[in-house]
């Protein structure tokens, strides 16, 4: 034992214990001065010093004395190895091996494995990068695939700082990094893939509106980016399915790598949801296809709807109509009223009548397809149109375009309207005997139809507060003039006269792809009047007339179920969350009914998805994870009927650059004070180097109380015991 490892802590003052001391030492010496004259200076002597020793040892316990040991302890390197799992990592080589196969082989094989040497020497934790780090066991390198998403170097970094002391990183360099000041240990870098040999195209990136109009150009900004193939002329082709809408061509930059931006532009014809595809044939070599072809998704709506009105007399039916549509700033509206018919005879030269004729070549034959409704108000079409344009009038139909018939006592002409193409069209058959009759008012109630459909169900706004949709039809204005319809058996009656015999009044169908509506009446007029009469506005008949419309034309506005998707539709195994909305009336409709929502993938089987109200009332929210990429169909029920939709998912490969960046790895390692190491020896070397600068020693201090070992105590109680066997043998006690 080292003296100058020992100290002292007293438990007293210090001259406290030397005055004890100084006692004891006076009271040995008086003890040895009466011993002495009865046992002899030798004994009187021993028993003295047995004494002292005792006091001595008593005196040392107040100091408190302990041993002080020092030991030092190394504490060894945590290195964090970080393997890239990204999908890019699954790219193979030249030599057939993908990157992440590289990586495992530079740690697992080879006579001294790098993974074995580091574990010997190193405290090692192996994760996999992706968006988050994933701690790994040893066991699960072998069996790591590539198959993440973009990893988060920023993030990783942020979870190593202060538990690491190096982080090694095995990338291909396609990972997040915004070059920023990060918390975290320094990174040695191993870059994998070869920039030099990657050969691929992809379109790199696309603008497009999310909403077209119809007859307006849409232009859509194509971004393409080729690696080895340098000048290369490529076409890019935008399709709509399997049809070819346009094509251009473009030459990729010279030198390789580069990328060059293009427009491609159309104007849509019809309206409704289009899946379009923008892609650029697979070249010779390419390493990855699935990168040249980008699937997106574009609403056509109207940015007017275009109605072509024919009156076949200035009527007030006309009067009202008109003003209610010309004064909707969403209509542009044509309106043609004849004054004249061809027989009238008139004793006016031809050149001085103010009256232009009717240009029903250039309205039927030329330009129908230009218009989005059709309206023919109590007009006697056999005058004026040939079956050449009837026929025209009928295809317009069957394509997606609507046809809307208002009756009056004009209407037909001899029966004949029910042979023509339009009869074949219309939701309504003329009867033999009498088509048209005045002069017996008839008020009109709603169908059992009418009360869910979108045209007679109007909203408690225009009906007032308390009124149902039954009541509120029979209180309107009886009509003077009915014409007497029979429907056919796939029409739908929303309204039928309430006295006498039910005649249809208000009748729809869909023929083709489009809607048509027949009235039965040239006195809806009166439901304006009428209710204006009552003080109860026109609110009514404005609401009828633009619903009427508005579901002619197929209107998104009008559907019961709005369903609205996130700007980015995401991507293949990624949630996508999309809002549901009931309209006023649906909503009612729906009090207490639950609504199913169904999601369909590319093949039309039926996978998982989930819905739950939000805290609006009548909205839900919906949400499903896609698992692979295409167009998928999603359907949602309610106790009215099914409303469906589509949506475009994009896959992870889609739009993937898979081209090794290495600058970017050079980057990081720069950013963070660490290094690029290609080769197996350098790497360990350089880890080597980096430990040994973060490596930490810390030195343990012991304090050992020496009385407080049995050894001192021991020693006390002989030298007390001994004295007192003395003591009794002398015969002092």
């Amino acid at each position: 034992m080292n003296l100058s490892q020992v100290t002292i802590a007293p438990v007293f003052p210090l001259w406290s214990i030397l005055v004890l001391f100084a006692l004891g030492l006076a009271a040995t010496f008086a003890q040895y001065r009466v011993t002495r004259a009865k046992l002899g200076s030798s004994r009187a002597l021993g028993l003295s010093l047995l004494r002292l020793g005792a006091i001595l040892f008593l005196v040392a316990f107040a100091l408190n004395p302990s041993l002080l040991t020092t030991r030092e302890h190394k504490v060894s390197p945590v290195i964090g190895l970080l393997i890239d799992t990204s999908k890019s990592m699954a790219q193979p080589e030249a030599n057939g091996k993908s990157r992440l196969d590289e990586a495992k082989t530079l740690l697992t094989e080879g006579s001294s494995p790098l993974l074995t040497s580091l574990r010997e020497k190193f405290d090692v934790k192996l994760y996999g990068l992706e968006e988050s780090l994933k701690t790994l066991r040893v066991d699960e390198l072998n069996g790591l695939k590539a198959e993440g998403v973009k990893g988060d170097v920023e993030g990783a970094l942020s979870e190593l700082s202060g538990k690491n002391t190096l982080a090694v990183l095995f990338s291909d360099g396609k990972v997040k990094w915004d070059d920023s000041p990060t918390p975290g240990p320094p990174v040695l870098v191993v870059p994998l893939g070869n920039p030099a040999e990657y050969k691929d195209i992809l379109i790199k990136a696309v603008r497009a509106p999310s909403l077209g109009f119809r007859g307006r150009e849409v232009v859509i900004d194509v971004t393409v980016r080729g690696y080895g193939y340098s000048g290369l002329m490529l076409p890019v082709l935008l399709k709509d399915g399997t049809k070819l809408v346009t094509a251009k061509n473009v030459r990729l930059p010279i030198p390789s790598p580069g990328e060059t931006t293009l427009s491609l532009s159309f104007t849509p014809e019809e309206i409704g949801q289009k899946n379009l595809s923008i892609s650029i044939p697979e070249q010779f070599g390419e390493s990855l296809a699935s990168n040249n072809r980008v699937n997106l998704s574009l609403k056509v709506v109207r940015d007017k709807i275009r109605i072509l009105m024919v009156s076949g007399t200035p009527s007030m039916n006309y009067r009202f109509m008109r003003t209610v549509l010309k004064n909707d700033p969403s209509i542009d509206l044509l309106s043609f009223v004849i004054l004249r018919t061809p027989t009238d005879i008139l004793n006016v030269p031809t050149q001085e009548q103010s009256l232009i004729p009717f240009p029903v070549e250039t309205l039927f034959a030329k330009e129908i397809r230009d218009f989005d409704l059709l309206i023919f108000d109590n007009f006697n079409y056999s005058l004026y149109l040939s079956p050449h344009h009837l026929e025209s009038i009928r295809e317009f139909v069957r394509g997606g375009g609507s046809f809307a018939m208002i009756g009056g006592p004009h209407l037909v002409n001899e029966g004949r309207f029910g042979v023509t193409p339009i009869g074949e069209i219309l939701p309504v058959r003329f009867p033999d005997r009498e088509e048209y009759r005045r002069g017996s008012p008839s008020t009109v109630r709603v169908s059992r139809s009418g009360n869910t459909h979108p045209i007679t169900r109007l909203t408690a706004e225009a009906m007032g507060e308390g009124i149902n949709p039954s009541s509120f039809w029979r209180e309107m204005p009886s009509l003077d003039g009915v014409n007497l319809f029979e429907p056919k058996s796939s029409a739908t009656v929303l309204l039928e006269s309430a006295d006498g015999s039910a005649w249809p009044i208000l009748i729809v169908s869909n023929f083709g792809k489009g809607r048509v509506l027949a009235l039965g009446t040239d006195y809806s007029w009166k439901w304006y009047t009428g209710w204006v009469a009552k003080g109860r506005g026109n609110l009514a008949y404005l609401r009828w007339v633009d619903r009427m419309v508005r579901w002619l034309t197929k209107d998104p506005s009008l559907d019961p179920v709005q369903v609205t998707f996130p700007d980015n539709s995401g991507f293949a195994g990624q949630e996508i969350e999309v809002r549901v909305q009931l309209q006023e009336e649906e909503f009612s409709l729906n009090l207490g009914a639950p609504i199913t929502f169904s999601v369909f993938n590319p093949d039309g089987l039926k996978f998982d998805s989930k819905i739950r109200p939000s805290i609006l009332p009548g909205e839900y929210l919906a949400s499903f994870v896609p698992q692979r990429a295409g167009v998928h169909k999603i359907r949602v029920e309610t106790s009215s009927g099914q409303f469906e939709e589509s949506v475009v998912v994009a896959g992870v490969l889609d739009t993937l650059d898979a081209a090794p960046d290495h600058e970017q790895l050079k980057a990081i390692a720069t950013s963070t004070g660490g290094k690029v190491v290609s080769s197996r020896e350098g790497l360990l070397n350089e880890i080597e180097a980096y430990a040994q600068k973060g490596e930490t020693r810390f030195s343990e201090e012991r304090r050992s109380p020496l009385w407080a070992t049995p050894y001192a105590m021991v020693l006390v109680l002989g030298f007390l015991v001994t004295e007192w066997y003395y003591r009794r043998r002398w015969g002092l006690i």
